[in-house]
């Protein structure tokens, strides 16, 4: 009997230590293929919605693209995870890649057109740019919002010191600030925008197709790395575009209001009359408008001291076929 329990206890063991084993193996499998995959940070905005719309639908499956989304409301916090190392991949504008430069090695490698609007408070009874001076206009401050908020100003020839502009980081608030009467202006991004006006408040200027470019950039240093990363990259860009087109067709309805439920927080009253902006392919960045961010951020006294303009547009992974 003694030997009987001795053998049991040593199968035990064995099959214990065999199960330990099992387990470690998983787990420096699972290790190893979220190092493969991309880090994307992103935020619920027009520019973003093709990513979240590409993993959903499975477009990202499809092209055996492994993305794990990395989910903030405001621009300041994806800044904070591309410095940090959390991301391989974020979504910003060019004047805030341009500053951040000096903190980490950023190129940029695909644009898009994220269409900003000023909406003035329905209360108010504002019905002209020119009728917001001694107003109030929500922005985040040294990014894309403020230098069209600007360029908006001076267009309606108002003075820039007449504008009070509170800095509302998050997205979501500040659209939700808006809605609900708590501000007498805003810069909006979409479809913040659409609710908005749909709510009764008051479209003043929209960028349209002049919309200062927001860049979809990357880390040097992650792709160097791994040259798997890189490849990577070039499905990212793939998935992109197949989800943009995918979008303007209408295709997986279903799907994108499942996301903008979910991602954006928009209930479904407003998800069923909202008509989204036709989404525009993506392009290679520009240099002129790095050369415009960087003259923006020069009337500032802000001078990147790391900043290179001549590495800071990556054209390797779009061009590549």
């Amino acid at each position: 009997m003694k030997h009987f329990i001795s053998f049991l206890l040593s199968i035990l063991m064995l099959a214990s230590c065999a199960q330990k084993q099992e387990a470690m193996l998983s787990v420096a499998e699972s290790k190893q293929a979220d190092s493969l995959a991309l880090h994307v940070a992103l935020m619920p905005t027009l520019g973003c919605l093709p990513i979240y719309y590409a993993q959903l639908t499975g477009i990202t499956d499809s092209l055996d693209l492994d993305i794990r989304l990395l989910r903030y409301s405001a621009q300041m916090d994806i800044d904070t995870a591309i410095a940090r190392g959390h991301a391989d991949i974020a979504y910003t504008d060019i004047i805030r890649a341009i500053r951040l430069s000096d903190s980490v090695l950023v190129t940029s490698f695909l644009a898009n057109y994220e269409p900003l609007t000023m909406i003035a408070q329905k209360g108010k009874k504002v019905k002209k740019m020119q009728q917001m001076s001694e107003k109030m206009i929500a922005i985040c401050r040294l990014c894309a919002t403020d230098y069209w908020c600007e360029k908006m100003l001076d267009s309606a020839k108002i003075s820039q010191d007449s504008i009070y502009r509170p800095q509302i980081n998050d997205v979501k608030l500040r659209g939700k600030m808006m809605r609900t009467g708590l501000l007498e202006g805003a810069m909006l991004e979409e479809p913040y925008a659409s609710w908005a006006i749909m709510q009764g408040d008051k479209k003043l200027m929209q960028t349209e197709d002049k919309s200062y470019q927001f860049a979809i950039w990357i880390t040097t240093d992650s792709l160097h790395k791994d040259s798997r990363k890189t490849e990577q990259t070039r499905k990212f860009i793939a998935a992109y575009k197949m989800a943009v087109e995918n979008i303007n067709k209408g295709l997986y309805a279903d799907s994108l209001r499942s996301i903008l439920r979910r991602e954006y927080e928009m209930p479904d009253s407003v998800i069923d009359s909202l008509k989204l902006t036709t989404i525009k392919e993506p392009f290679l960045p520009k240099k002129k408008d790095t050369e415009e961010a960087l003259t923006w951020l020069s009337t500032r006294n802000i001078t990147p001291k790391k900043f290179n303009p001549d590495t800071f547009i990556n054209t390797s992974f779009f061009n590549r076929k």
